[in-house]
């Protein structure tokens, strides 16, 4: 059973307190935020996404879904649909924090969330290369990529369009593969 949602939390009490939930939370600038759940199709995207990311990063870089968490500072945790760490991890972990590649996998709820807060909040990440978003409405994939320390650009791919990630290119239509909208 869930407990209570304590007013504001820090990271310790915030991990503490999750640990002993039902369900998945977010933390937000001290607060929780609920974690939406998903659907089949969401799972399934989420997982092709992770099997390119898989081979375009190989070990030592580890893929993860969306059961881990990232910090993104000392008072906010987001599970992102999957993500790529290149250092060296504890398996026990929960969290992790020099993520290389994060990807959302967009929810009707979660759209404005994912692609306003949560992108300002992954690219103030040192460690990220690239945020990457995956439409489920339609088959468009955006990819924001660090061009620089402080520049990033944002490139969208449209289904007939390669993707080009870790030195080599992904054909968009592959990416979605059964998985996305028609």
């Amino acid at each position: 059973m869930n407990e209570p949602v304590p007013i504001e939390l820090t990271a310790q009490e915030y991990l503490e307190w999750e640990s002993r939930q039902a369900t998945k939370s977010e933390l937000h600038h001290g607060f929780v935020v609920a974690f939406a759940a998903g659907t089949l199709g969401h799972n399934l995207l989420a997982r092709r996404v992770g099997d390119v990311l898989a081979a375009i990063f190989p070990s030592p870089c580890v893929v993860f879904a969306s059961d881990v968490k990232v910090k993104i500072s000392a008072d906010m945790f987001f599970y992102p649909d999957v993500g790529v760490v290149c250092d060296e991890v504890d398996q026990k972990a929960v969290f992790v924090e020099r993520p290389r590649v994060v990807v959302e996998v967009l929810s009707p709820s979660t759209r404005g969330y994912d692609s306003i807060e949560k992108r300002a909040a992954y690219r103030s990440l040192a460690s990220l290369e690239a945020y990457i978003i995956v439409h489920t409405d339609v088959r468009r994939i955006e990819v924001d990529a660090r061009r620089s320390s402080e520049i990033w650009q944002t490139s969208l791919y449209h289904e007939l369009d390669v993707l080009p990630l870790g030195g080599g290119v992904t054909p968009v239509a592959e990416l979605y593969g059964p998985y996305g909208p028609p």
